[in-house]
């Protein structure tokens, strides 16, 4: 289960060459395991036919010397392939007894009564390999071939012939198959790694182009199409997927902007329609004055929501991203001081601006207008929570990389946990409160500062109030 945990962890071009490394290097080694006992068994069979053929040899040339021991009559016009310097050679009976040996044999002890059982199951001989050749006097090899052979075709065979020669060339062959395998398996499996990632890369390089071209279709290119891929395969038709599914998004979309746009104008003729009649009859009327005041002041609080709300539209449909052009950043911060000081002279709250420059001032690319409210919302919220006489800081400071705009109020600030939500639609930091407010100015504000690439964040423990900076990058 973990394995499965990890393996989904990773990425598709891992998996996909972890996929690869494991089929193909459990291929190889199979295939390496079946050519290894493969040739071990031919060069085994080779080896014992060449030692049958030796031991025929060596049977029609044995002579005894006077002390019954060996003599082998080398016929000097044929190759031999094991040399009889290097062979061990033992005649027994076949009750086991040692008839005669070669001068070499020292304290080896062949064995006999296996041999003999598969020669008696009517074998013509029988082989042994002989691994322990601790008592070998000057082992040529780690293993010798054994052979046990009767000399006499009577039936029963009486005499055999043993002879056991070092496996020297059958070793020194697999030796070299198992370097081999040693040393080329784990560098192919390396090359597959390799290769593997290399061509799952180039594999999934065009769904990562797909991936690319997605990511670039925001809300402001909608109408923008995925290139289709020359080839037809799966990733044109996930590229026609896609198309089709931006069609129908781009379609649902310009449906709710038209609706949204539609339904606030229509909202906002009765409104004013309402508010002029409510104004009219205010001026004739003057026992239901309380009411109709009051009615006013609803009346104009929802002519509020319906234009930040068709604001918000706007700024979500991207539209007025087209209207940029070059603004005097400080300008429109001025105006919007000014609008919101005749507001916050009802409290005696004071706006005081202060500019730190320290390098060149500079325009930026954005909405006059939007910028307005950008600044405006953020201040009339200052003014909204400041108390009497309180002071609402605005500090403009200018930065060869960066402006920054500082707006700091003395009121009761934002409570620990609005802090992550203040920027959300219909959050107020005080929901209890009977500050007026429908949560929608600092929404709007950050709306308006993502559209324009600003940065507008609520400065952490600052002392004093609410503390909102907005950073502007050149």
């Amino acid at each position: 289960m973990a394995l499965v945990t990890f393996l989904k962890s990773l990425s598709l071009k891992v998996r996909l060459t972890a996929l690869f490394v494991i089929l193909f290097g459990t291929t190889t080694i199979l295939f390496s395991a079946i050519i290894y006992f493969s040739l071990n068994d031919a060069l085994l069979h080779d080896f014992d036919i060449a030692l049958f053929n030796y031991s025929i040899d060596v049977s029609k040339n044995i002579k005894f010397n006077d002390t019954n021991n060996l003599l082998i009559e080398v016929d000097e016009a044929k190759i031999y392939p094991f040399s009889s310097g290097t062979a061990l050679i033992l005649i027994r009976s076949a009750t086991g007894e040692i008839l005669s040996e070669s001068a070499n044999m020292g304290s080896v002890k062949f064995p006999f009564k296996s041999q003999i059982k598969v020669i008696k199951e009517g074998r013509d001989s029988s082989y042994t390999t002989i691994e322990d050749t601790t008592g070998f006097p000057d082992a040529e090899a780690d293993s010798y071939r054994m052979i046990t052979f009767p000399i006499n075709y009577l039936a029963p065979a009486t005499i055999f012939l043993q002879i056991a020669v070092p496996m020297t060339t059958f070793e020194s062959q697999l030796e070299r198959l198992n370097g081999i395998i040693t040393f080329g398996l784990p560098t192919l499996l390396l090359l597959a790694i390799f290769l593997g990632l290399y061509f799952s890369s180039r594999a999934l390089r065009p769904v990562k182009q797909l991936i690319n071209n997605i990511e670039q279709i925001g809300i402001n290119h909608l109408s923008d199409r995925i290139p289709l891929p020359q080839s037809k395969d799966e990733i044109r038709k996930l590229a026609e997927t896609q198309n089709l599914m931006l069609n129908r998004i781009e379609k649902t979309f310009i449906s709710q902007e038209r609706f949204i746009a539609d339904a606030s104008h229509q909202l906002l003729t009765p409104l004013t329609i309402l508010r002029g009649e409510i104004e009219l009859k205010m001026k004739t009327e003057t026992e239901d004055r309380a009411f109709l005041r009051s009615l006013l002041h609803e009346t104009n609080s929802l002519s509020k929501i319906v234009k930040d709300m068709l604001l918000l539209a706007r700024i979500d449909a991207g539209n007025e991203a087209a209207n940029f052009r070059e603004v005097q950043i400080d300008e429109v911060l001025l105006d919007a001081v000014v609008r919101v000081q005749k507001i916050a002279l009802e409290k005696n709250i004071n706006i005081k601006v202060e500019i730190k420059e320290s390098a060149e001032r500079k325009s930026v690319q954005g909405e006059p207008d939007l910028l307005f409210n950008l600044f405006y919302n953020i201040l009339e919220n200052a003014s909204k929570y400041s108390g009497p006489t309180q002071i609402i800081t605005v500090l403009i400071t200018w930065n060869d990389s960066d402006t920054t705009i500082d707006i700091i109020d003395d009121g009761p600030g934002v409570p620990p946990e609005k802090k992550h939500t203040i920027f959300d639609r219909f959050s107020r930091a005080n929901s209890s409160s009977s500050t007026p407010g429908f949560g929608l100015g600092l929404s709007i504000s950050k709306k308006i500062a993502d559209l324009h690439g600003f940065q507008l964040t609520l400065v952490p423990e600052s002392g004093r109030g609410a503390h909102f900076q907005i950073r502007i990058q050149h």
